[in-house]
């Protein structure tokens, strides 16, 4: 039997023999219907919930959206689709992660590129200073750099280590991204 964790109010409503709303029920009892078909890979139960207008800016615990996990998962279907449906461009998880930040570490190019047309925010950083431009240094991923760097990224913004995204190249042995950054003013 699994054991579930109640929200104090309906603990409360529980103990006084009350009932909780139906809206409450669902939302304790079951996984979202659209994380659960971005999670399940579920591209045709996804595009019926859009139609239906489900909201594409819920978040798991960790604050996560369903964009963001399309990032993680590689489906840039699925992105064209939460994008086109009203998903926040820009909203970070509980780390300050952002879907370009995702899109960047993950090394989609694709990805990226869909969410630059967006009007995603090309410095939004995390909660320890790295920015989309670092982590694609750091991945050496040389084709998300120029992209970035194009599109208007600052090169010589620094982590709170103080590392820069010159520095995560130069840590990486790339020398492609090197070249990139430095032809860009990196310093």
């Amino acid at each position: 039997m699994k054991r579930l964790l109640l929200a104090p109010a309906v603990v409360c409503g529980l103990a006084l023999g009350l009932s909780a709303p139906a809206h409450a029920q669902i939302s304790l009892f079951s996984e979202p219907s659209m994380m659960k078909a971005v999670t399940q890979n579920d591209t045709a139960t996804l595009k019926g919930l859009l139609l239906k207008g489900e909201n594409p800016n819920q978040t798991d615990i960790n604050g996560r959206t369903p964009l963001q996990i399309a990032i993680g998962a590689g489906n840039s279907e699925m992105v064209r689709l939460l994008l086109d449906g009203g998903a926040q461009v820009n909203r970070a998880d509980k780390a300050g992660n952002t879907p370009l930040l995702a899109a960047a570490e993950a090394g989609d190019a694709t990805v990226v590129d869909l969410l630059l047309k967006k009007g995603a925010k090309v410095d939004q950083d995390n909660r320890e200073g790295l920015t989309p431009l670092m982590a694609a240094a750091r991945g050496g991923r040389a084709d998300i750099v120029d992209r970035l760097l194009k599109a208007g990224a600052k090169v010589d913004r620094a982590d709170f280590t103080g590392r820069t995204a010159l520095t995560w190249a130069q840590e990486g042995r790339n020398a492609r991204v090197t070249t990139l950054l430095r032809g860009a003013g990196a310093k």
